[in-house]
């Protein structure tokens, strides 16, 4: 599946920071767009790590693949360290 750029900038306009809370000491930073949720945090003893959450049942229908997969491609300092199309 390839987007169109207008198809990404709408997509990325619709994405929302969601800190952490202090009352609720079991929420994490997240930043949420368009159905799925991406944690990025600070664990104890292990160091950095980062979550994806894509099952929120919110994510549009021209973004997911005919199997029922969504394309993801994670990048450290920009090279890719993981693909899934």
């Amino acid at each position: 599946m390839r987007l169109s750029k207008r198809r990404a900038t709408t997509l990325n306009r619709r994405t929302r920071f969601l800190h952490q809370h202090r009352k609720q000491r079991g929420t994490l930073p997240c930043l949420e767009t368009n159905g799925t949720q991406v944690y990025a945090y600070w664990k104890r003893g292990e160091g950095l790590d980062v979550s994806v959450h894509l099952d929120t049942g919110e994510v549009p229908a021209d973004v997911i693949s005919p199997d029922g997969t969504i394309p993801i491609r994670i990048t450290v300092n920009g090279d890719c360290v993981f693909s899934a199309d």
